[in-house]
């Protein structure tokens, strides 16, 4: 078994650009991965499987491991190290490895971690909320991020992405506010952890600036972790970033604006986690985030008529008829999105 020094873990909620982070991490000429993320390497282990455990949760913690547990996962990690070219590790060799994982469902396992790697670095990856909760929103619409289908007491039958405790209260609730959970749950877990853990032993990073400065960013990550910011890296970040391998459709500014109405009923939820994520980040010298609601001039979605089950016994409405004392500001009757001032309304 290689021996382990100080492993990086790489923490975020769902959605957050942890992919993106740890595709670039990984290029490093020092660093090690198990190639992707860690669920089957884990969960194969029935104990540790989230249908052995009733479906309660995708947590564990330091109760979870034992020191026979503990070696066969070191053990696990060990076999499937690869480089960034997926050639493995010298066998016989006593060096020491860097090791990079990113799961997202290490939000929920960070004491679990802490002990199965007690010298073990975190990278706390964050993401404006509004950004991120409509990106949890865009992956559970397509379906290609189900984590467990027919999950047992879920009406919607299919679940996606992580499953935090108390999921079943969710059953009846609508997809933002499933969204707004899961990102929530995961950073208060991150956070609720990270503070039993000495802080010389995590840094946080944004999104934000990973994408804006990505030189700049990932050397200092690359300082934080003592590892080299080599020509492999700095070439890699000389440029912009690369979408990563689980981008749904490409990224493009204030692209939450899709679901804003949505967000709106549910953004005074995330007040608390919203704070406490703030005050981390101006501790630690980085830029906050906006808490107040922003009013953007977008149309409500309007909901299509249902079509007529037999012919209409009197006169049908005229084109004139249907557009006459539609208020300037509501939708627009025809089904664009826009407001009327600014579809038919502007033309009449």
């Amino acid at each position: 078994m290689h021996p382990f020094d100080r492993p990086i873990i790489i923490l975020s909620a769902p959605r957050s650009g942890s992919t993106l982070l740890f595709e670039v991490l990984s290029k490093s000429q020092s660093i090690f991965t198990i190639g992707g993320e860690s669920h089957a390497l884990i969960e194969t282990i029935p104990k540790l499987n989230v249908a052995y455990r009733q479906f309660s949760s995708n947590a564990l913690t330091e109760q979870d491991i034992d020191a026979d547990l503990r070696q066969q996962l070191l053990h696990r990690f060990s076999d499937a190290l690869q480089d960034n070219q997926g050639h493995k590790p010298e066998k016989n060799s006593d060096a020491s490895i860097r090791f990079l994982e990113k799961t997202p469902k290490n939000s929920l396992r960070v004491d679990f971690f802490n002990t199965l790697f007690p010298d073990a670095l975190f990278i706390y990856l964050v993401r404006e909320p509004k950004e991120n909760i409509s990106s949890i929103m865009q992956a559970w619409r397509s379906n290609k991020f189900v984590t467990y289908p027919n999950l047992p007491g879920w009406d919607k039958h299919n679940w996606s992405l992580l499953l935090p405790e108390k999921w079943q209260q969710l059953n009846q609730q609508p997809l933002q506010a499933i969204a707004a959970f899961q990102w929530q749950a995961a950073n208060e877990a991150i956070m609720d952890s990270l503070q039993k853990i000495d802080s010389n032993r995590w840094c946080m990073v944004s999104y934000d600036q990973l994408i804006a400065n990505p030189a700049k960013t990932v050397k200092q990550l690359c300082q934080f972790t003592g590892t080299d910011f080599d020509p492999a890296l700095a070439q890699l970040c000389s440029k912009p970033l690369a979408h990563s391998r689980y981008t749904i459709s490409t990224p493009k500014p204030n692209k939450w604006l899709e679901n804003y109405h949505d967000i709106a009923k549910i953004w005074p939820s995330t007040s608390t986690t919203l704070n406490k994520i703030n005050h981390h980040l101006q501790e630690r010298g980085h830029p906050i985030y906006d808490t107040q609601w922003q009013q953007h001039d977008i149309a409500e979605p309007t909901v299509p008529l249902a079509k007529p089950q037999a012919a209409p016994l009197t006169k049908p409405l005229t084109k004139d008829a249907i557009y006459n004392n539609v208020a300037r500001n509501s939708p627009c009757p025809c089904g664009s999105g826009k407001r009327f001032k600014q579809c038919h309304g502007a033309l009449s």
